[in-house]
């Protein structure tokens, strides 16, 4: 008899019963959730804290950076008298001790990365739509005011709030990597790479190695975990002749294809991250690099070659000079290794620690040039 007494109070109360459920709903939550409030004023620590108030004190853990120190050396000595093969509990203790050493500097990458690596998959509700999956509470009102006329009162799941890139991460295992000293910081480059995109659930991350032929170690379709971490430490040997790679760009570029997400249409949403220490790449010929390269380019692989370069080494990559000839053969000129870099965008890492600022730094000009062109 309502209805048909008051026509549209019905609906009405519809509407505040719908919004009374919510309403109370997030009361409930914020109950639940423990209370942040902090007091204005009580950041300073540089006076003397007034004992009848809560405070909070700041020091330095020197044993942290201390025991880092020792891990550090005992993987270095594990790694000069490892075997030939190691068992796969072996190879999970050795990832757990590399991702204690590069704790810190995963945290810190993950943070620089999460303000460069934009969200690109939408979870998250918003907008003003005439359907939708949960009401906006504040149009509300301003509908029934309106007789029911402003009926854009739903939200969708249109805002981005999720990552969804293909990461590849290449490691050289060629014996070159041993000569120059390169393993353990190629280890921990790697670590800090893994452990940063598995901390911000970039989407999907796999791990391949290159030398003579190319090999596939992890996965795109898998997750992350210390299991992947002691594939990892079981299959590089850095023991192969030869750094094909020409065969890794084809073999990455192949895989890439294969495993394309339906939201490849964006202009980054492939990277492939190059460990090496950037020796004996042109045993196919200049020519065919270049090639390989400029292939990867135009499928929409974003390239970054990070060459591990040993500091104090008897030989840096930077004193590496290179003889140009003529047609005739003739020697023109002789000039820097880098200078013929086939790679655009590379650096040049010569202490772990400076990792995360460096790259992060890097990404973000050469993602800002990727885009602006």
């Amino acid at each position: 008899f309502v209805k048909s007494k008051y026509a549209g109070l019905q609906e009405i109360y519809l509407l505040l019963r719908v919004l009374y459920l919510q309403t109370t709903e997030a009361m409930l939550e914020e109950d639940e959730s423990p209370s942040t409030d902090v007091a204005e004023g009580t950041a300073e620590t540089t006076e003397l804290p007034d004992h009848r108030q809560s405070y909070f004190h700041t020091d330095e853990y020197v044993g942290d950076k201390q025991d880092v120190t020792e891990v550090r050396r005992e993987l270095m000595l594990l790694r000069i008298n490892a075997s030939s093969t190691i068992t796969e509990e072996e190879g999970t203790q050795r990832w757990l001790k590399y991702e204690h050493v590069t704790s810190a500097l995963v945290q810190d990458l993950c943070e620089q990365l999460r303000l460069i690596l934009e969200p690109t998959k939408s979870a998250k509700l918003r907008g003003d739509y005439s359907t939708g999956k949960r009401l906006n509470m504040k149009k509300v009102i301003p509908y029934i005011a309106s007789k029911f006329q402003k009926d854009k009162i739903w939200l969708r799941r249109t805002k981005p709030s999720n990552r969804d890139y293909q990461v590849m991460i290449a490691v050289d295992n060629s014996a070159s990597m041993a000569d120059t000293q390169c393993v353990q910081m190629s280890l921990e480059a790697v670590a800090v790479l893994c452990g940063s995109l598995a901390k911000l659930e970039v989407g999907q991350v796999g791990v391949c190695g290159f030398g003579e032929d190319t090999s596939l170690v992890v996965p795109f379709n898998e997750p992350f975990t210390a299991v992947s971490g002691s594939r990892i430490m079981r299959h590089f040997t850095f023991d192969e002749d030869n750094t094909d790679i020409v065969r890794l760009l084809t073999t990455v570029r192949a895989h890439f294809a294969s495993t394309a997400t339906l939201q490849s249409n964006r202009t980054v949403s492939q990277l492939l991250f190059i460990v090496s220490d950037g020796r004996g790449l042109f045993i196919k010929g200049v020519e065919a690099v270049k090639k390989a390269v400029k292939l990867c380019w135009d499928m929409g692989i974003f390239m970054v070659f990070l060459i591990i370069d040993k500091a104090g080494g008897e030989e840096s990559i930077l004193d590496i000079r290179t003889p140009v000839f003529d047609k005739d053969g003739k020697l023109l000129r002789i000039e820097s290794y880098l200078d013929t870099f086939p790679f655009p965008y590379y650096l040049v890492l010569r202490d772990p620690n400076d990792l995360p600022q460096t790259l992060s730094d890097a990404l973000r000009q050469w993602l800002e040039l990727v885009l602006s062109q």
